[in-house]
């Protein structure tokens, strides 16, 4: 889901000329007379008061995201079988991800940081009845790839590596497949965290199988999350929060 620029600079200088000017009274036997010229009056500029320039926050780096005001810092990624999903939204405190279709695969990625080693933990509710499955995403690249980890509402859990074929289009190859019961029917706090070659999903609070990646090595990417269906449709996935931290 970043060259140098040469600046010359010009100086211009001003030469202000002053030209004084004397004038001088001829004596004479009766009188001197000293005449004195008043100069005009000099006109003082004032200044204008110079407003404080508003700087921009940066963008954070680690932070938990409640969604209170929708999503505006991330960017919406689909991937789908023809039809086009709408972005999330807000409701009830939530972040929800409507899916009209069978097999569609939504993202928000964050796209303002890349990280390296980083922990993604989020709270998400799968939902209705029916297939569908939740995500974190790290070291999201457009162009080299990245890492999902997803739960499922059948228990079912997967590692993949997904990379982008063309718009819209995405292949994912599964690096790991397996279920726990620590995944529940409808809640869940899930966590993935990404520290060098290894990738260690987490259940609740519960660790999971670690995958060391040798294969499809990525340094380094964007941080996000995902909402799938398959199957079954229409579905809706809430996340309640995310958090991005150091490992």
């Amino acid at each position: 889901m970043l060259g140098s620029v040469a600046a010359a600079l010009l100086l211009w200088g001003c030469t202000a000329q002053h030209a004084a000017t004397g004038i001088t009274a001829t004596p004479s036997a009766a009188l001197v007379r000293d005449t004195a010229t008043a100069l005009p009056p000099t006109r003082t500029a004032t200044a204008r008061p110079q407003l404080p320039t508003a700087t921009p926050s940066p963008p954070p780096r680690l932070f938990t995201e409640d969604f209170s005001a929708g999503s505006p810092g991330w960017t919406f990624l689909q991937a789908s079988a023809g039809q086009e999903a709408a972005a999330p939204g807000v409701s009830n405190g939530f972040l929800r991800f409507d899916l009209p279709a069978p097999n569609q695969w939504l993202y928000e990625i964050y796209p303002s940081q890349r990280y390296s080693d980083v922990r993604l933990d989020a709270q998400v509710e799968l939902g209705a009845n029916g297939q569908a499955a939740a995500g974190l995403i790290c070291r999201y690249d457009p162009a080299a790839g990245w890492y999902e980890f997803n739960v499922y509402a059948d228990q079912t859990y997967t590692l993949l590596f997904g990379q982008w074929l063309t718009n819209g289009v995405a292949h994912y190859t599964p690096l790991v497949i397996d279920k726990s019961e620590k995944i529940a029917p409808s809640t869940n706090e899930i966590g993935l965290q990404c520290q060098g070659d290894i990738l260690t999903p987490y259940i609740n609070g519960v660790q999971l199988r670690r995958r060391q990646e040798k294969l499809h090595v990525l340094e380094q990417g964007q941080v996000g999350i995902s909402a799938s269906s398959f199957e079954d449709s229409p579905l809706v996935i809430l996340y309640d929060w995310v958090s991005v931290s150091q490992p």
